[in-house]
């Protein structure tokens, strides 16, 4: 058996944008849920720690903060490509403040 075998398993630190509607609901009356709201799209930051499998292309799962109006503990479902970008479900837990 080799000792220096190399794992197909990683983990990183994550920093992603989330674009859409967090929290489920519009609030026409703040702006909406994000961190800012741009014609209408609402634009939150999400940090976490990712945790995936093949270096090149695989799959992540990554617990984290989102950070908007109204602020959750989330779970983000993806993809990733080269462990430098990636696209993902955003899955809110539970929420912070707002």
């Amino acid at each position: 058996m080799n000792g220096n075998r190399e794992s197909n398993f990683f983990m990183a630190p994550a920093i992603g944008l989330i674009v859409g509607n967090l929290a489920g609901g519009k609030d026409k009356e703040k702006g909406g849920s994000g961190l800012i709201s741009p014609f209408g799209i609402d634009l939150a930051l999400m940090l976490g720690w990712t945790f995936g499998i093949f270096k090149t292309f695989g799959f992540t799962l990554t617990p984290g903060i989102a950070i908007g109006r109204m602020g959750f503990i989330v779970i983000s479902l993806g993809i990733h490509f080269k462990q430098r970008i990636g696209f993902g479900i955003i899955i809110p837990i539970f929420p912070i403040w707002g």
